[in-house]
């Protein structure tokens, strides 16, 4: 009997330094952020324009060089943008099509939203990682506390401005009322995905009926964008598309080149060339629609 309390107590010991270390972690994170003063920041204001680096990948390509092979291109039905505003959401889905069933993919970690027909977001002073860390959870929970911060009909000072708070939402708020299918995906800005939001992409996908269109953003609409519309055309195309190919006509397209990193070896532009590379090869050697995740993957090797 003693023994076993012995037991008991031992378990009970080891339960509450695990739950300990999990709420330091997190506290540590609050911290992180409280210590660094957050900056609202304006991410774009454009109204009757297109978001910058609009592109679709039924565009027509060009190149002076040699064309890359454009196999299944035309046919992914995907585009890709900077971040829209409420002001120019309609105009990025009229050049897709009214008549497509559009799923926006919203690739930001950083907290976000809409004051009035503003975008905006939540930075550091000197980056724009303020939620690295965070889980997809939290950083949602996050952002909704920010957003709700927000008082209407108040003067608010964004840096040098002064706007009159009418409006506030979130941006799966807009994209619902805009009439189009909303998903999160939380990327560190100029990092890799993590291996659990690609785990969580690849189930989107699999689920998409087969006609949707996928409209991929982030801040810029430069490296998560692009990182993101090479992923969804390497799980379409991949068996019959070289890699090269794939980051060549995506980088045509109006993305960035990521297959050739900037800094060392352990820079972030190298871990996420490596990630693309490891990330082509799975989408290559899988032959079960995807069941089998990129965790369950990696694992096996």
């Amino acid at each position: 009997m003693k023994k076993n309390r012995v037991r008991i107590g031992i378990f009970l010991l080891f339960f509450i330094f695990l739950l300990g270390a999990s709420n330091v972690n997190v506290l540590a994170l609050q911290k992180n952020t409280a210590d660094n003063k957050l900056e609202l920041t304006v991410d774009s204001h454009k109204k009757a324009e297109m978001p910058k680096r609009f592109r679709k990948t039924s565009d027509k390509i060009k190149t002076e060089g040699k064309m890359p092979n454009l196999t299944g291109l035309a046919e992914l039905n995907a585009s890709g943008s900077q971040q829209f505003t409420p002001g120019n959401i309609n105009l990025v889905k009229d050049a897709i099509g009214k008549d497509k069933k559009i799923s926006v993919v919203d690739l930001r970690q950083e907290s976000h939203g809409f004051i009035n027909h503003l975008a905006v977001s939540w930075k550091l002073p000197d980056s724009n990682k303020a939620n690295k860390g965070l889980t997809r959870e939290q950083v949602i929970k996050e952002e909704k506390k920010l957003l709700k911060s927000i008082k209407l009909n108040e003067p608010l000072k964004i840096k040098n401005k002064t706007v009159i708070p009418v409006k506030v939402q979130s941006e799966k708020q807009l994209v619902k009322d805009t009439g189009m299918d909303y998903i999160r995906v939380t990327v560190t800005d100029t990092e890799r995905p993590e291996d659990d939001m690609v785990d969580y992409f690849v189930k989107k996908v699999r689920k998409l009926p087969e006609d949707t269109w996928l409209h991929f953003h982030c801040k810029a609409g430069m490296g998560r964008t692009t990182t993101f519309m090479a992923m969804y055309d390497m799980m379409k195309n991949s068996k019959k598309v070289s890699l090269e190919d794939i980051m060549e006509r995506q980088e045509l397209l109006g993305g960035v080149k990521l297959l050739k990193p900037v800094g060392g070896k352990e820079s972030e532009s190298q871990k996420r060339s490596d990630f693309l590379r490891q990330f082509y090869q799975y989408t290559k050697e899988n032959n079960d629609n995807f069941k089998t995740s990129w965790s369950q993957w990696l694992n096996s090797k």
